[in-house]
């Protein structure tokens, strides 16, 4: 059973990893439309966030108007929460 509880704690260090980074999107485009907002969060739940974040930024983006925080910034907090939460169980 020592390999049942591993696996229920990489699941909810998954699932806190997820809702952290949904929490982040929801603040970040909450200003940006539904579209917009759904289309983050479809990225956050494929698992491709970060890699969409780095494009972003090796793009050059910009912080756009209604958003909160600077690409960077949410590159940099969705990496600490990946962190933080993935490395929960191991």
């Amino acid at each position: 059973d020592k390999k049942k509880g591993f696996f229920f704690a990489s699941i909810a260090s998954l699932m806190l990893s997820f809702s952290l980074q949904l929490l982040i999107v929801l603040l970040q485009n909450r200003r940006l439309g539904l579209l917009r907002l759904l289309k983050e969060v479809l990225i956050v739940l494929s698992g491709f966030k970060p890699a969409a974040d780095a494009y972003n930024i090796a793009k050059g983006k910009n912080l756009e108007e209604g958003q909160q925080i600077n690409p960077l910034t949410e590159l940099t907090t969705v990496k600490c929460i990946e962190m933080f939460a993935e490395a929960i169980p191991g």
